[in-house]
């Protein structure tokens, strides 16, 4: 596995920087959001499911989940909608570091077992050489890529899923071996997928796949 200083580098992100980045590796990151602009904030670093449960929120915020991480790291451009890059806006709670980086659109209709919804965040993604991934073909050639498993959803459980995942009509899942450090800019909007058994899938992206 690559070291801090090695993932920084191949995301190619400004260091200085510091909520722009998720650098814990596969942990746990939590979740909340705000009601005022329905934003999106990410712990900078890892929080064990009972330390999230265990956040008391300011007014305007609530709780939205806490998952395990699939990306080795990450790397958040820019706030959500801004046209350049540059640092987001943080908030401390509880001795943690939230970053605003994303914020979620209207739900697609159609879909069973899971929400289908747009999300505007400029997400760089790395997955470390070596690990196996699993990904969904949605069709067409294009792929979503693993975010999250394990998700609470809201619930205090996490560990516990909450239902077997469906998979909408004409999705599969497969999976990819990666020989070399794997670096994806996610589509901005992203399409993300919320699976209610607490996967989380991102995307759409193309690979090359035999």
């Amino acid at each position: 596995m690559s070291t801090i200083d090695e993932r920084i580098e191949l995301l190619r992100g400004d260091p200085t920087w510091v909520n722009n980045w998720s650098l814990g590796g596969l942990a746990y990151h939590g979740e909340i959001s705000d009601s005022a602009t329905r934003g999106v904030w990410l712990t900078r670093d890892p929080i064990t499911p009972e330390e999230y449960e265990a956040l008391v929120l300011p007014e305007g915020f609530r709780k939205s989940g806490v998952g395990l991480s699939q990306h080795d790291a990450a790397f958040f451009l820019r706030p959500p909608g801004a046209l350049v890059d540059g640092p987001v806006e943080t908030v401390e709670i509880g001795g943690h570091s939230f970053g605003l980086v994303a914020r979620g659109g209207k739900p697609e209709a159609g879909f069973d077992g899971a929400i289908v919804l747009p999300v505007y965040k400029s997400h760089r993604v790395l997955f470390a050489a070596g690990r196996t991934l699993e990904i969904i073909d949605i069709g067409h050639g294009w792929y979503l890529m693993p975010q999250v498993v394990d998700a609470s959803l809201g619930r205090s459980d996490p560990g516990t899923p909450a239902t077997p995942r469906t998979m909408p009509e004409g999705w599969t899942s497969r999976h990819m071996t990666i020989e070399t450090d794997l670096v994806i800019d996610i589509p901005y909007p992203a399409r993300v997928a919320i699976f209610f058994n607490g996967d989380i899938f991102h995307g759409p992206v193309r690979l090359d796949l035999p």
